[in-house]
């Protein structure tokens, strides 16, 4: 701690010591004129004695009766020149010391009506510079000094007020700042010995706290002293509060209404008195509320204490409440840590079944691949042979041992359903090597026009059962594209046979292609049922048709187009439609275009 420089005498002011010298000069030039005077009025009273002397000492010489009365005369003269002589001197020596006595009185008059007072004023001021204001001027003086001794007694009160304000205020922030351990010795919770800080600072009974419970959409009492409150509901803070920013004082006729709706209740000394409210905002938000009891009326000096307490006390709230949500983040983090460590147990232990289900699907599949090559082989052996018995009996009819009509149906049913079984094997092993990833494709440069021509030429039998129409556009000259000919023959086919197979009879069926950003794009377009948008979406999944239901229609086995699509994908393209409700659908395949024509044979 520093202690304060020590007071030095206060100095005579510069016009006393100018008056003091003035007065010492005067008198020892006043003393050396006096001086001067009397000897020479000493002197000239001598040479007027001397002159008498030689005026008798004539006359004795030489005795004339004419000039008896002339020597007389003159006798008279000198005597009467000496005289006055002395008395001159006499006079200007008394005016001299009167006019000395009078400079003394006035230099006295000064010394006690200015030099004093001024001294009192620079004490009062070396005081105030070394920070006590207790002692004070006397302010009945005559004239300025009485207004000087009135500016210093402000000034001194102002000091003493801003180091009152400056200690409470440093006294509130060591409050707020003191450790968790300290800060809660005091009761009040956290805030305790702010609230402890600021009662002595304002002389307040009772205080409370108020700030937002977010939990509970709530404001309630974070700190009291002497006194009791209940969480509060935000229409009241909002009623009681509203948009003020300064200190808002109920006197006790009308702080008895806001005491009920605060739910605070203090001693019975305490109740009659007023209420002040201090809105606790930082950035303009309504963080808390301190809520104060006066006894009698608001001092001057206790709204000021609380309004330079507000700040502070805002700013403590707003950590408080930040801290608050940090400590209960960390508890529903730690919540959290511990649900995930459950979660992920059980994610291990579904991880560990998975890995073993996984284990089970690839022997599944090892299985299921073994299984279809191995019935493919089965299968397609009678099939075929089925399928060729059926047609060596339908070419070995004679007109000697002819076939009967029912005979020849037979036949064509066997033959026609041993056709599409066959087809159907077909598929599924192809979509089985497709996901194993055993499809190879021999890509190579293909002429589009000619294999276009090649798939019409096949299903021209199911036009022609179906009176269908197939057009070909005009394709771009040497169009080629790079694909493996059996799989795209294959992907055509499924796409013109499901043309045919859903347009009515008489229908038209149009197969076209053309460049489109780079690649080749294929289209079959027909003029059939259409498909509605809702429904397009499951074309190409497997086994599926978009008519389920046991009274469909139209047969097949929802293979073709899923695999039409796998194909088409696997030789780097996109497949998709265009269609709409009874006029017809547009299947489209990209394949990309090759850099170089095929080969002539």
């Amino acid at each position: 701690m520093t202690h304060p420089a020590p007071l030095r005498p206060s100095p005579v002011p510069s016009i006393s010591r100018l008056f003091a010298a003035a007065f010492l000069a005067i008198a020892v030039a006043g003393l050396a004129d006096r001086v001067a005077t009397w000897r020479s009025a000493r002197r000239t009273q001598a040479d007027m004695i001397e002159l008498s002397q030689r005026l008798e000492q004539l006359a004795r010489v030489s005795p004339s009766p004419a000039l008896q009365p002339q020597i007389a005369a003159m006798r008279e003269l000198a005597a009467e020149v000496g005289d006055n002589a002395i008395q001159a001197a006499v006079q200007t020596t008394v005016i001299f010391v009167i006019i000395l006595v009078a400079l003394g009185i006035g230099l006295w008059y000064n010394r006690r009506r200015l030099a004093i007072p001024f001294g009192h004023v620079v004490g009062a001021l070396q005081r105030v510079a070394a920070g006590r204001y207790d002692e004070r001027l006397d302010e009945h003086q005559p004239e300025e000094f009485g207004m000087i001794a009135r500016g210093v007694n402000q000034m001194a009160a102002a000091l003493a007020w801003r180091e009152r304000m400056q200690d409470q205020v440093g006294r509130l922030l060591t409050a707020l700042n003191a450790p968790p351990r300290e800060a809660t010795t005091g009761g009040g919770g956290s805030f305790g010995p702010a609230l402890d800080v600021i009662a002595g600072a304002t002389g307040a009974p009772a205080l409370a706290l108020y700030q937002p419970q977010y939990d509970t959409n709530e404001w309630g009492p974070t700190a009291v002293r002497r006194a009791t409150a209940r969480p509060l509901s935000r229409d009241v803070v909002r009623q009681l509060v509203g948009d003020a920013v300064t200190v808002i004082y109920h006197a006790s006729a009308a702080a008895g209404p806001v005491r009920t709706q605060l739910h605070l209740a203090t001693a019975d000394a305490d109740a009659a008195g007023g209420l002040a409210l201090a809105p606790l905002r930082s950035q303009g938000r309504l963080v808390g509320l301190l809520v104060a009891t006066v006894a009698g009326e608001l001092a001057a000096d206790a709204r000021v204490a609380l309004e330079h307490a507000a700040p502070n006390l805002a700013i403590a709230c707003e950590r408080d409440s930040a801290h608050q949500h940090t400590r209960r983040l960390a508890v529903e983090l730690r919540h959290a840590a511990q649900r995930l460590e459950s979660q992920n147990a059980v994610l291990e232990e579904q991880h560990r079944e998975l890995s073993r289900l996984n284990v089970e699907l690839d022997q599944a599949g090892k299985l299921k691949d073994q299984f279809l090559a191995n019935m493919s082989h089965e299968l397609r052996t009678p099939l075929n042979s089925v399928i060729g018995f059926s047609d060596l009996l339908l070419t070995m009819a004679t007109a000697g041992h002819p076939l009967t009509d029912t005979q020849r149906d037979y036949l064509d049913t066997i033959a026609r359903n041993g056709r599409h079984l066959l087809e159907l094997i077909n598929e599924l092993l192809d979509l089985s090597k497709i996901a194993a990833g055993r499809m190879e494709l021999r890509l190579e440069p293909l002429e589009l026009s000619a294999l276009l021509l090649e798939a019409a030429d096949t299903v021209r039998a199911q036009l022609e059962a179906r009176r269908h129409t197939l057009a070909i556009e005009p394709l771009p000259d040497h169009l080629v594209v790079t694909a493996d000919r059996g799989r795209l023959r294959q992907v055509l086919l499924n796409l013109l046979s499901n043309a045919i197979k859903f347009s009515t009879d008489g229908g038209r069926v149009t197969l076209g292609a053309r460049l489109d950003a780079g690649a080749v794009r294929i289209a079959v377009s027909d003029t059939g049922i259409g498909i509605a948008p809702a429904d397009q979406g499951k074309l190409f999944q497997e086994f599926v048709q978009i008519d389920a239901s046991d009274s469909r229609r139209y047969e097949g086995t929802g293979l073709g187009l899923a695999l039409s699509k796998r194909l088409v994908e696997l030789h780097g393209g996109t497949i998709g439609v265009e269609s709409e409700v009874g006029k017809g659908s547009t299947f489209w395949f990209t394949l990309p275009r090759a850099e170089s024509r095929p080969e002539r044979a």
